[in-house]
């Protein structure tokens, strides 16, 4: 992996172009040297060639962080080394731990070349200070799915000037690390597969899916507009599976899957277009945005500090996009009095999102401002959560061909139910844990490669899948029950070969449901985890912010995670995608339209 990062690029990095190249000159033993050290997911091999007095290349390839994420922060922590010819460089903000990986192993890798590592290793990534000040169209406060969809849209509608502020060092968010599963009636794809669907149906089963408690006008407007976020992310690059799948949660079988892995396709997609506007859209990271401009009656840009510099962006239309506040666990706790009030909502229990994102800023942003907020109690805990850490990682629980089983071996939830369902029956079973089992009909070689690269192989190495020839061994190694595992195993077969009736209330899809008989035989241990915080700022169909006056606050716009309204108390899988997209692309369009009547 060589990269090489241009000045610009390097300044929007936050890294000040006059120190790149300034390290002391290094003398070291030619040659190519190999560390091995534990990255966020796996361990890494990382392999460094060096000349006489030069770093030449960095091959870090073999890993297996999450892309976007980790990947990403590999990528950048290469490219300041190599550029800088030092290591006294800074990890990348919200990927802490890969960045400490390849630091740490590029450092080993120097030792073992002889280099003066009290030279190599002194501080030479200084960032700006002072003062700065940009004027825009639109603003988009937060680069995730709804941010970038935000501002490729803008630029669309006619906005000449849009500025992005991330306070990552990377784009992307929480949709980084999504399945990227995204709902929508689709007629050409469902109808080759016989699958019977109306846009009615999707507005009465995420209406009901969130316990009637959806604005049913944001409901509306989501259902009957989703494919035509499917047909804009097309016509952007993004190529979709013609299979259309079943997210878990999702209720019916019209979730949209990018062909290539994760939700970080769609990033990369964005990302791209960005790259071709020739800075119309500016993309600054590691900005942190800590208040907003008011000026004649209206929201008229925003203040950030990025690095030691404030910065300001006068604009004429601001565009919340920054998230939900799933990681924050004093306030998760604080409004938790609604569907989860029976559960301690504490750090026992993690996050599926990003940490240091998902605090809840925008929503205080907006309310210093008179935004209103709503059903902050609305939170949704996902059943596919790795115990300790809470991501969603290995085997996932959407799709089909799986069996949900408790520590005995018993099946104990219809695995094709709501999340919220899943989750209540999860926390109830002994030790509030699980194992998803499935076999060689989900994955038919050991080398299958999930959307990070890892393989069934990796993940059974990891020792974080358990793996089997007969359901004996996997019930041994598991501590189950080999005859309640059974069990489950003819009873979920018999549903699905014979139609029997489930008493868990499970309902076999004969065009995707297989029966289980064979090994090799997995099964990875799942608990709950914060998933997706459903309320927050209120807007119209329009993505305008609404007072708490029920006035539209002039200016000012929001999308994505950081809303309420729009999910109710419970949020079908497959919608936050469909959510990010349609709002991240109408508040886009309607600031621009603002900015071009100001």
């Amino acid at each position: 992996m060589k990269i090489r990062f241009t000045p610009i690029a390097l300044a929007l990095m936050g890294v000040s172009v006059a120190t790149a190249g300034s390290a002391a000159e290094l003398t070291m033993k030619p040659g190519v040297y190999t560390a091995t050290v534990n990255g966020h997911n796996a361990p890494m091999t990382v392999e460094v060639t060096v000349s006489e007095h030069k770093i030449e290349k960095i091959d870090a390839s073999k890993n297996l962080e999450t892309i976007g994420v980790g990947r990403k922060a590999i990528e950048k922590m290469t490219a300041k080394i190599l550029d800088m010819q030092s290591i006294g460089v800074d990890a990348v903000t919200g990927a802490t731990v890969t960045s400490s990986a390849i630091w740490s192993a590029v450092k080993q890798c120097l030792e073992q070349a002889g280099a003066d590592m009290k030279a190599v290793t002194a501080k030479v990534e200084k960032h700006p200070s002072g003062e700065r000040t940009i004027d825009a169209d639109v603003v988009i406060v937060g680069g995730g799915g709804a941010g970038l969809a935000a501002a490729v849209s803008a630029h669309e509608a006619g906005a000449k000037k849009v500025v992005v502020l991330e306070k990552l060092g990377y784009l992307g968010g929480s949709t980084n690390v999504s399945e990227g599963a995204l709902n929508a009636v689709d007629p050409a794809r469902q109808g080759k597969q016989g699958i019977e669907d109306s846009t009615a149906k999707f507005y009465e089963q995420t209406l009901k899916g969130g316990h009637d408690k959806g604005d049913p006008e944001l409901v509306k407007y989501l259902t009957e507009n989703s494919l035509s976020s499917v047909e804009w992310l097309e016509a952007h690059g993004v190529k979709f599976k013609d299979e259309i799948g079943t997210a878990t949660g999702a209720l019916w079988q019209r979730s949209h899957y990018p062909a290539t892995p994760s939700g970080n396709t769609y990033i990369r997609a964005l990302e791209a277009v960005i790259d071709k506007t020739n800075g119309a859209i500016e993309v600054i990271t590691d900005a942190e945005v800590n208040d907003l401009i008011k000026a004649e009656g209206r929201i008229a840009g925003v203040k950030a500090k990025h690095f030691g510099e404030k910065l300001t962006v006068s604009s004429d239309a601001v565009v919340i996009t920054t998230g939900g506040f799933g990681a924050n666990v004093k306030l998760r706790q604080e409004v938790n009095t609604g569907v989860w009030k029976h559960v301690v909502l504490d750090n026992k229990i993690g996050t599926t999102n990003i940490n240091k994102a998902a605090q809840g800023q925008g929503m205080d942003l907006a309310k210093k401002y008179g935004a209103q907020l709503i059903g902050l109690d609305d939170i949704q805990l996902h059943p596919c959560g790795t115990p300790g850490t809470g991501l969603m990682e290995n085997i996932r629980t959407s799709g089909r061909n799986r069996i949900f089983v408790n520590v005995d071996g018993d099946r104990f939830v219809n695995e094709g139910a709501a999340r919220d369902v899943l989750a209540n029956a999860i926390i109830k079973q002994p030790k509030g844990t699980y194992w998803i089992v499935v076999n060689k009909v989900r994955y038919p070689a050991r080398d299958w490669v999930d959307a990070n690269g890892a393989t069934i192989r990796d993940m059974v190495a990891l020792g974080s899948v358990v793996e089997a020839d007969s359901l004996d061994d996997l019930a041994k190694k598991t501590g189950m029950d080999a005859g309640k595992l059974k069990v489950s195993i003819d009873g979920y077969n018999k549903i699905v070969k014979d139609g029997a009736k489930d008493p868990l209330g499970f309902v076999a899809n004969n065009k995707a449901d297989t029966t289980l008989t064979e090994g090799p035989w997995y099964a990875c241990q799942k608990v709950v985890t914060v998933h997706h915080t459903m309320g927050g700022i209120k807007i119209n169909t329009k993505a305008e912010v609404i007072g708490t006056d029920g006035k539209v606050i002039p200016g000012l716009y929001a999308a994505g995670e950081v809303t309420g309204g729009i999910h109710g108390s419970n949020r079908l899988g497959g919608n936050a995608i469909a959510d990010v997209m349609l709002f991240g692309r109408t508040a886009g369009v309607e600031a621009a339209a603002f900015a071009k009547s100001h």
